[in-house]
């Protein structure tokens, strides 16, 4: 069976099921199938990020307005 029948199959058993337990567990399913954005950066990237949230959670940000007054002379406001 190729790739569009069993699509087909997949899809035409979804419409005919009454069964919501059934159609709950499938979209629970494909959900978890899901690629989260993380997963998907290079782990140089993933560990930037982390890094950024620990320094976040040490209270290590600068304000927006303290930034928007350092790059406003270059335009961005």
């Amino acid at each position: 069976m190729n790739v569009e029948a069993i699509k087909l199959d997949i899809v035409q058993a979804i419409v005919n099921s009454t069964d919501a337990g059934l159609l709950t567990e499938l979209q629970q399913f494909l959900k978890s199938r899901e690629a989260d954005w993380f997963d998907q950066l290079l782990p140089s990237q993933q560990e930037d990020v982390l890094e950024g949230i620990a320094e976040a959670d040490r209270g290590e940000t600068i304000p927006h307005k303290d930034v928007v007054k350092r790059f406003g002379k270059w335009g961005m406001k």
